[in-house]
């Protein structure tokens, strides 16, 4: 068994390997290949195999620097769709105690208490201060 470690391991030397990017394909080609039993779709099953073919391209892959931008970028991109995922969640759990604005300044998402009628906030991150009329 060690001996196909050390051999796979040499194999793999200079080569770029798995990343977040391979993940989310891979996880993707799994949903869409569990989809494919019931729907039965040969297209579908096409693109599956694409999508792993495209998983052990970037793997075995020696073009490390591309390899790294193309998962940096993705990186970016998933976290920014996931912040804004989660702060939507806290938005609709903490609908009946807090108020959510936006301050005008920064772009900062600022949590309010829930209070009606006009109020004066500072922002914490930009320390400048606005007025913002909340309704209900």
């Amino acid at each position: 068994m060690k001996n196909f470690l050390t051999k796979m391991a040499d194999f793999m030397h200079g080569r770029y390997g798995n990343d977040k990017l391979n993940n989310f394909i891979l996880l993707l080609a799994a949903v869409l290949y569990f989809i494919n039993f019931f729907v039965r779709n040969t297209i579908l099953m096409i693109i599956v195999i694409v999508l792993v073919i495209l998983v052990i391209a970037r793997a075995m892959s020696t073009n490390i620097t591309k390899r790294l931008y193309e998962n940096r970028r993705f990186v970016a991109i998933y976290t920014a769709i996931g912040a804004f995922l989660r702060r939507q969640y806290l938005r609709v759990r903490d609908f009946r105690t807090h108020r959510y604005v936006v301050c005008p300044y920064c772009r900062a998402q600022l949590r309010l208490k829930k209070r009606t009628g006009t109020q004066h906030i500072r922002c914490p991150k930009c320390r400048r201060e606005f007025t913002k009329n909340i309704r209900f």
